[in-house]
């Protein structure tokens, strides 16, 4: 039995508490502000299959704010609407989430410390760093840097209420410099809109294009945050007298094409928990189990981040004549892009232009 600390109690931080209560740790977790779950910077849109993952720590049904079943795709003009007629997603209150993650967490025997920023020195003991992308732990004990960051600015507006179900995403490297924009239905009367840009961009500057391109004036008021869209190369520290890991945003385990963080944070914060005495052995199940697709994610987003808006627009045009949509809607998944590629993605293209 070890001593654990865990800084942040994020989704990926409670996590990786209640991980490491499961393999019979001490665990003690600290939150530099009054609560988890507060301030709330992200939009809640998280996959199904994302969700369920967590049924042995939290009833995610509890906090639906909104079922997502498609999406509008605007790339630069050219718009692909997908429409997979179940749900794939749900909108979700992430101050609820959170704070019942956290919880759970407490109530298995974690000692939780609210209201406290932990900075060096720290304690004795193992340490599990789950205190965002700006992480003091990563920062301290010098770990490789996170090499590509989002910024991202948000705002809440009123809604038309026209097709609740689909989030809608704007692609332009010319409003959106790196990165996307986003219109999510919270209910039938407010929507979330946000936009983001790899940094040093500005993303109030793209909010604020995204506002004009919609026809819609945004609140002054909005939140703001950095996600970090690259990973560390390097996850733990050994020593004889402890061990230290990056787990969530600390560790850059986040979908760069989206910058969702709670599948891949959680995931990887179940192995950080359970592996607490043998980082080395979390790192290398981390890359094993998750690496691929984390990595499909970067090359994605880079990938986009590098079009030009024409380029883009002829991307969108062609991906419809090949009928790309009925390939999401049958085979597309969220979080795990390996899982497209295989016999049904190459005949996609044939089956499309036979049916033509």
């Amino acid at each position: 039995m070890a001593s654990v600390q865990v800084i942040g109690a994020g989704p990926s931080g409670s996590v990786a508490a209640l991980s490491a209560l499961m393999h019979n740790h001490n665990v003690s977790v600290y939150e530099e502000h009054s609560c988890a779950g507060i301030p709330m910077n992200c939009s809640g849109l998280i996959s199904k299959e994302g969700l369920e993952s967590l049924n042995d720590f939290v009833d995610y049904k509890k906090h639906v704010k909104n079922k997502m079943r498609g999406a509008i795709i605007d790339c630069a003009g050219a718009k692909l609407f997908v429409d997979s007629k179940k749900d794939i997603a749900y909108v979700i209150d992430r101050a609820s989430f959170d704070s019942k993650l956290a919880q759970k967490a407490e109530d298995e025997g974690a000692k939780f410390h609210y209201g406290k920023r932990v900075s060096p020195p720290f304690f004795k003991g193992h340490i599990i760093g789950a205190d965002g992308p700006n992480s003091s732990v990563a920062s301290h004990f010098n770990f490789p840097n996170i090499s590509r960051f989002v910024g991202v600015s948000q705002s809440t507006v009123n809604y038309d209420g026209s097709m609740p179900d689909h989030v809608r995403v704007f692609l332009s490297n010319e409003k959106f410099p790196g990165f996307f924009a986003w219109l999510i239905p919270q209910n039938e009367e407010y929507a979330e809109v946000g936009a983001g840009c790899v940094l040093p961009g500005n993303p109030n500057h793209s909010l604020n294009h995204l506002s004009k391109y919609l026809g819609i004036e945004f609140p002054e008021t909005r939140t703001h945050s950095i996600i970090p869209v690259s990973r560390r190369e390097q996850t733990f520290i050994s020593s004889p007298a402890r061990n230290i890991v990056l787990v969530g945003d600390a560790a850059g385990h986040v979908k760069s094409t989206t910058g969702g963080g709670v599948v891949f944070g959680t995931q990887c914060a179940r192995l950080a928990g359970k592996h607490i005495e043998s980082p080395q052995k979390y790192e290398r199940m981390c890359r094993e189990i998750h690496g691929k697709d984390l990595d499909a994610h970067y090359h994605l987003h880079t990938t986009l981040g590098k079009m030009s808006d024409d380029s883009l627009r002829a991307l969108g045009s062609l991906a419809s004549a090949f009928r790309i949509e009925e390939f999401l809607q049958r085979d597309g998944n969220m979080d795990r892009p390996m899982r497209m590629l295989g016999p049904n993605l190459l005949l996609h293209p044939f089956r499309a232009l036979m049916n033509k």
